[in-house]
């Protein structure tokens, strides 16, 4: 459905009124969601968002990179069927065509009435803490078709014309192991959806139906002008292609790619990703949305006047998209998509890879895919608790600036580890920087972290969703990658075993202890470049060992005096300069420009298994 409108100019300062009344109104909804959800995935990491869309379904403001989160609705639902006081409740990846990407995340759709007619909706939507599935947490490696990803929910009427649909919501609430937790977070949402239509409604009273849908209308506008005019500046004429690697699907072990190819032919511009792999037999399937790609694209050239809305117009940087059926990035139901991040992560990424071809490396390096650890205990007697841990890794280095140490994503916080020790029988005993994690480079790529977790209880099982593990991040621009992650239990101790980095039930016991060091983000431009000041402070702030700056830097460092000898240092950076050779664009493992030459490598190295 769409729906035109011929609607005056409206003036810059009711313009910027009404954008301003959008972003208040966002906040506050958030914040209503951080305040009342009762799950720490909610409450502590923050996985959870408020957008607002047009009468015909497209973003006025929010991140729902490209997703269409209302068409779902209305196959069901047609739009004439709608009414005040509806509400709206769905997380099926495939009948929304991958609008939502996993089971867990539950979004709540609210339409605006003004003067009798639709003018907006609201959405808001969460990562749930368990809806049931093969193993509490829900999703899981293991996993290998959706049905093990906890309770799928079509798109229902929850709540009509202000009426809860108790059946329904009775039936949801059973299918989880924690349904106290369901409730508060449904609860939780559903108050914000609600919240978003009241403030939108204001909105339009306050400025006028005419004046309000116009000042939207013209806020879209202009942010597709702008992302327009940017993608055409910056990519040139002709093709350019990429390819990333995942670790392996959590149950054959081998890896899996996806091949993207930007082409421009005179100011069409195609992204074409049907050379990926076929459809993983694991969990790391991405249903890919319509316009989900052209929205990465967008986001990218939205940093060029961040002072626009991140609205529909997003998607104008790109004018085609083509996605093969069955492939990992479309995968045929019932494919499993619960660890779709390890897809997805990395897909972003080599947005910015293609961007580099494009303009010469004037891009930021790879980032490593966030890691999220599944503790499950018990004591004697009592239930089992989970407790589902998002870590930190490192982001890729800029082309200005050293890449951002220990960061989840861009949406989320790290997990507290007080939240862990307060509320269950585990103890965080080491919380700290992953020496050299991070790219070498003329800037540095941001380093990942090392967590070492306790058992307290009796027993206990552990999931690890953590990728990075055998394929690094990318360096870009002469930066080289960086490093991987692992996973090993009871360290220094007889007892010490490496455990798979993406797996599931494995055992603990009491007393046990995982320590998860996490992979760091691409480094940026040739590292002999680096000041050797910048260096030595990596050295002493605990980011570069000593070995490491001199082997990756060039910069000999005294390991007991701590002073960078600079005769040692000249010498060192010309005989790593002559024994290496040139740069390239993109490095991992080794230096190569293109995405053909870099499979050759992996192919004859890293073979399938």
């Amino acid at each position: 459905m769409t729906v035109t409108n011929e609607n005056p100019v409206v003036d810059p300062v009711t313009r910027q009124l009404v954008r301003g009344s959008l972003r208040a109104a966002r906040l506050e909804c958030e914040l209503l969601i951080e305040r009342t959800a009762m799950s720490a995935f909610i409450r502590e990491k923050k996985d959870y968002q408020v957008n607002f869309l047009d009468r015909n379904g497209h973003e006025l403001y929010g991140d729902t990179m490209g997703s269409d989160m209302v068409r779902c609705v209305w196959d069901t639902y047609p739009v004439e069927t709608m009414a005040p006081g509806d509400l709206y409740w769905y997380n099926d990846p495939y009948l929304s065509k991958g609008s939502v990407t996993h089971t867990p995340d539950m979004t709540f759709l609210v339409p605006v009435f003004f003067e009798g007619k639709i003018v907006a909706y609201c959405h808001s939507f969460a990562h749930f803490w368990n809806l049931g599935g093969s193993r509490p947490g829900s999703i899981g490696p293991a996993n290998t078709e959706i049905f093990h990803d906890g309770t799928l929910v079509p798109p229902i009427k929850i709540v009509d014309k202000g009426k809860l649909n108790d059946e329904a919501y009775r039936i949801i609430l059973r299918n989880s192991r924690y349904p106290d937790l369901l409730e508060g977070d449904t609860r939780a949402l559903m108050a914000a959806a609600n919240r978003a239509q009241e403030r939108l409604l204001k909105m339009f009273c306050r400025f006028g139906k005419e004046t309000t849908l116009a000042a939207l209308e013209a806020d879209q506008a202009d942010t597709a002008a702008m992302v327009r005019e940017k993608s055409l500046e910056l990519i040139p004429q002709g093709s350019f292609s990429v390819r990333d690697f995942m670790d392996n699907s959590g149950v054959s072990g081998r890896w899996y790619s996806y091949h993207v190819k930007l082409s421009r032919d005179g100011d069409h511009i195609t992204l074409d990703a049907t050379e990926s792999d076929d459809q993983a037999d694991g969990s790391i399937n991405f249903l890919a949305s319509d316009g989900v790609l052209a929205a990465y694209f967008g986001q990218y050239f939205h940093q060029y006047d961040p002072s626009l809305l991140p609205n529909h117009g997003l998607l104008a940087a790109i004018d085609e998209v083509k996605l093969r059926q069955g492939s990992i990035l479309q995968p045929n139901w019932p494919a499993a998509l619960g660890c779709r991040a390890h897809t997805f992560t990395k897909l972003k990424s080599s947005v910015r890879a293609l961007l580099a071809e494009a303009t010469g490396g004037k891009v930021m390096a790879g980032s490593a895919v966030y890691v999220i650890a599944y503790w499950r205990m018990k004591n004697e007697g009592a239930d089992w608790l989970l407790c589902t841990d998002g870590i930190a890794v490192g982001h890729g280095a800029r082309p200005f600036a050293d890449g951002l140490d220990a960061i989840y994503s861009r949406h989320n916080e790290n997990y507290p580890g007080e939240f862990m020790e307060m509320e269950h029988p585990l103890r965080m005993e080491r919380y700290a920087i992953a020496q050299d994690s991070g790219g070498p480079g003329k800037y540095r790529g941001g380093c990942g972290i090392i967590r070492d977790v306790r058992i307290l209880a009796d027993e206990g099982t552990f999931g690890l969703r953590v990728e990075n593990n055998i394929f690094p991040t990318w360096g870009v621009a002469g930066g080289m990658g960086g490093g991987t992650s692992k996973v090993v239990m009871n360290p220094g101790t007889p007892q010490e075993k490496d455990v798979r980095a993406f797996s599931d039930d494995n055992v603990w016991k009491k007393g046990d202890l995982v320590r998860i060091p996490t992979a760091g983000g691409g480094g940026w431009g040739d590292p002999l470049e680096r000041e050797t000041d910048q260096v030595l402070n990596d050295v002493l702030d605990g980011f570069v060992s000593v070995d490491a700056a001199q082997k990756s830097y060039g910069v000999v460092i005294d390991p007991a005096t701590l002073v960078v000898d600079q005769r040692a240092t000249e010498a060192k950076r010309s005989e790593l300069q002559s024994s290496r050779g040139p740069t390239k664009l993109f490095h991992r493992f080794e230096y190569f420009d293109t995405a053909e030459e870099e499979l050759e490598w992996v192919e004859r190295n890293i073979p399938r298994s």
